[in-house]
């Protein structure tokens, strides 16, 4: 036996395929990351076919922590989509390739079931791409909410303290400045409090210090970081909790 044929066995040897109502389901050896067996179906409709997932998809990795509201996201998404010739049905939520005669299906499947592998690197993007996600994210929804000439990125506003800038600025009409630190890290979240301990010490006014973390999940910042911040004189904010809800907060304390 040759190296292709014990390729094609080892692989074979864990594809099932069994007639359904819609047409067919297959299970393939690949495990997907709920640690089941990767599955979805061929779907057939006459002479014409389409391979489709089962529907849970989209909810299972929106259930694991990825957000599809997210631009970044949304970009990469539909860049695996096009690679593997996928598309997402709107009506139904579907992933799904396009119809084809019935007899042409078997030629999508490896490029489905690539898709399907790939999709999961939604999970396991490394946290550097992941800060800096919900970073550009915030920067833009900013932007949008009091225009992009009134934000600006990686600032000083005590002029006798050059090195304590802020990540994200916003200048409200009202006169009053909004001094945000995205919660990437414990680093960040200490450099937040030590500017509102300086904002307090100067006695300044017209200065509202933010923290806004992605959301309340431990991970990148320690349980150490949070107590300080939350005793301290920041204004707390979570992203994960309405992205509208947060832009509102932040307009109603420099209104």
């Amino acid at each position: 036996m040759n190296l292709q044929k014990e390729i094609c066995a080892a692989f074979c040897d864990g594809l099932v395929v069994r007639e359904v109502p819609v047409g067919y389901a297959i299970s393939t050896p690949v495990t997907w990351f709920s640690g089941d067996t990767l599955s979805f179906f061929a779907r057939v409709e006459g002479a014409r076919a389409r391979l489709e997932d089962s529907g849970s998809l989209l909810f299972d990795l929106e259930g694991q922590g990825v957000d599809f509201s997210s631009e970044n996201r949304m970009e990469i998404l539909s860049s695996l989509m096009d690679e593997h010739g996928v598309t997402l049905s709107e009506e139904d939520g579907l992933f799904c390739t396009e119809w084809v005669a019935k007899g042409d299906i078997a030629k999508l499947v490896l490029p489905f079931i690539a898709f399907l592998t790939r999709v999961q690197d939604l999970l396991f993007l490394n946290r550097e791409v992941v800060r800096s996600t919900f970073r550009e994210d915030l920067i833009s929804a900013l932007e949008d909410t009091f225009s992009e000439n009134r934000v600006s990125l990686s600032e000083a506003l005590i002029p006798n303290l050059p090195h304590y800038t802020v990540d994200v600025v916003v200048r409200a009409p009202s006169g009053k400045i909004a001094a945000i630190f995205p919660a990437t890290n414990d680093v960040t979240v200490l450099r937040a409090v030590l500017f509102s301990m300086e904002v307090q010490k100067h006695n300044i006014s017209d200065i509202v210090p933010f923290l806004i973390y992605e959301n309340l999940d431990r991970g990148a910042i320690t349980q150490q970081s949070r107590e300080i911040a939350v005793n301290s004189d920041l204004t707390p904010a979570v992203w994960s909790g309405g992205r509208g809800e947060v832009m509102e907060k932040v307009r109603r304390y420099v209104q």
